[in-house]
């Protein structure tokens, strides 16, 4: 995984000194020390190992190019739609935050140029993180409308894919469809997903969320849909157009509360249509991930770690 977008002695430096198992993020930012994630500690790193994460090597702009090129494989014009949305995804799923200067052609951001910083997001499989919260989302042969709501960077995908592999391997058989705009739940098809959700579970990769929902209706036939980082009225628009064809709706969204998701105006349908029959709200109270509390339509409390 990081051994295809890493410069080689950037690459040996982190394996010889982090366990990747525990590596959540890499920062780069230009003329900057590098900072890891290590297991929601913040660190720099040197020849010398893990550090104070102001006193590690700094990000050259040779290196941010080269993480760039690795992950574009070397032809960056080849991912401009995903560059002009402020990132690329490697081959094998993982998503790379980019930040730099925009180019803006008539109104329009065709790509961006001058790349200053870097978010690199390992993404971790948990196998079995949902086991705890799947009898509020499915009782019976009830499945409940969810929605998990976090702060960026808490697990939310995590927990999301951890749910679809779940729901993939229930006993009664469910036509599972994935909207996987990003490449982040089950990574690039080119390869056959980074991760196996299972036998029973399709993907629409790489399209637009609301479009891809409606297309999977209608082409899919699926019995419930999946899907991340839901934020604009089309989106909304979209999950109340799958719930009006008997489609079930599991997905995420960025709010630290259920306030947050009632204050939304562009996803006010959702709240006025009543869509979703659980909320699960996410924090990092007791380490990323943490359940502090899984909610019914009424926002009344069911669950909570």
């Amino acid at each position: 995984m990081l051994n295809d977008i890493l410069p080689e002695n950037l690459y040996n430096l982190i394996k010889k000194y982090v366990n990747i198992v525990k590596l959540f993020e890499i920062r780069l930012r230009l003329n900057k020390p590098i900072i890891l994630n290590v297991a929601n500690t913040i660190y720099g790193i040197n020849e010398e190992g893990l550090c104070q994460h102001n006193k590690g090597i700094k990000a050259s702009k040779q290196i941010i190019d080269k993480i760039v090129s690795l992950a574009s494989e070397n032809s960056v014009y080849a991912v401009d739609n995903e560059l002009r949305c402020g990132y690329v995804t490697a081959k094998d799923g993982l998503r790379i935050g980019v930040a730099g200067e925009f180019v803006d052609n008539k109104g329009l951001i065709n790509s961006v140029k001058n790349i200053m910083s870097i978010n690199i997001r390992i993404p971790h499989n948990v196998l079995g993180c949902s086991n705890v919260i799947m009898p509020y989302i499915i009782d019976d042969k009830t499945i409940f409308n969810t929605l998990i709501l976090s702060p960026p960077g808490l697990g939310k995908t995590t927990l999301l894919r951890d749910i679809v592999i779940n729901f993939s391997n229930l006993k009664g058989y469910l036509n599972c469809l994935v909207i996987d705009e990003r490449y982040e739940i089950a990574g690039k098809a080119e390869i056959n997903s980074t991760f196996d959700l299972g036998y029973n579970v399709d993907v629409l990769y790489g399209g637009n969320k609301s479009y891809s929902i409606i297309c999977g209706i209608k082409s899919l036939a699926p019995n419930i849909i999946f899907t991340d980082e839901i934020g604009t009225e089309k989106d909304a628009q979209s999950i109340v157009y799958a719930k009006n064809c008997g489609v079930n709706v599991i997905a995420t969204m960025h709010a630290k509360s259920l306030n947050e998701f009632c204050d939304k105006e562009e996803l006010s349908l959702l709240f006025k249509k009543k869509v979703f029959d659980r909320f699960i709200i996410l924090s990092n109270r007791k380490g990323i991930g943490t359940i502090e509390g899984v909610y019914d339509k009424n926002f009344k409390l069911l669950y909570g770690e």
